[in-house]
């Protein structure tokens, strides 16, 4: 049987790169994508012609009932042969609790964890006939915490417990575990110099990491695990050790 995976938010960085890898050692993929709709066709044709039918794309904003209500049914149409899911999609901005509103708690728990919550339950059956597996995207600091960022890391650290629990419920067809990246990648709106230095001044590695750190782990859950689950790996050059 081929392997198939389906990754949230796989047309712009560690969701590009998981999407990339798998595909390059033979899986199918299905990705997700909100806006990045020119991004998402270009990695779909050019996947495509070095594997016809082996890409496909589901557009939806998660935010949108409509748009959601549409995107789960046709995810339904593309679930056949799932053996693995990996929840990436996120929204993540700071917010002061003294300036949060219900928009805020809306755009920073959808992505976060309703969508994966439902998701989940979409694909389960699929994932248990074909001792399939999911993997789930949180964040160090769901158990750190984050100033300003409280509803995100609040929304995490959901997503994290989920894990726990999902883990439980699936087994023992399903092996469920999370991944927790600290500093991958500078942020689109790239931090001044001075706050760079301070991020890497508080890294035992003294670097940040890349795509290809989480790539490497999820590759490895998804393609040689076969116990481990209900765990969160933590991919942050030593940071969360305090």
């Amino acid at each position: 049987m081929k392997n198939k995976v389906f990754i949230t938010g796989g047309a712009q960085r560690i969701g590009k790169a998981l999407v990339h890898h798998f595909h390059s050692i033979g899986w199918d993929i299905l990705f997700h994508y909100r806006s990045s709709k020119t991004e998402a066709i270009s990695i779909q044709d050019s996947l495509n012609k070095i594997r016809p039918n082996s890409c496909q794309t589901i557009q939806c904003d998660f935010d949108d009932e409509k748009s959601s209500e549409n995107f789960y049914e046709e995810l339904k149409l593309h679930i056949p042969g799932l053996t693995a899911l990996i929840n990436n999609a996120s929204t993540f901005y700071p917010k002061k609790l003294s300036e949060s509103s219900h928009d805020d708690w809306i755009k920073l728990t959808t992505s976060n964890l309703y969508q994966p919550i439902f998701i989940s339950k979409i694909c389960s059956d699929e994932l248990k006939k074909n001792k399939g597996k999911i993997i789930n995207i949180v964040d160090i600091h769901a158990e750190q915490g984050l100033k300003d960022y409280s509803i995100y890391t609040a929304a995490k650290a959901g997503l994290m417990n989920f894990t726990k629990s999902l883990a439980k419920e699936l087994a023992p067809e399903v092996l469920v575990n999370s991944v927790s990246p600290g500093a991958i990648l500078w942020d689109v709106n790239e931090p001044t110099e001075e706050k760079k230095n301070e991020i890497l001044a508080s890294i035992p590695m003294k670097r940040i990491g890349n795509e290809g750190d989480i790539v490497a782990i999820i590759d490895y859950l998804l393609t040689k695990n076969t116990y481990m689950t209900g765990r969160n790996i933590n991919i942050d050059g030593g940071k969360s050790l305090g």
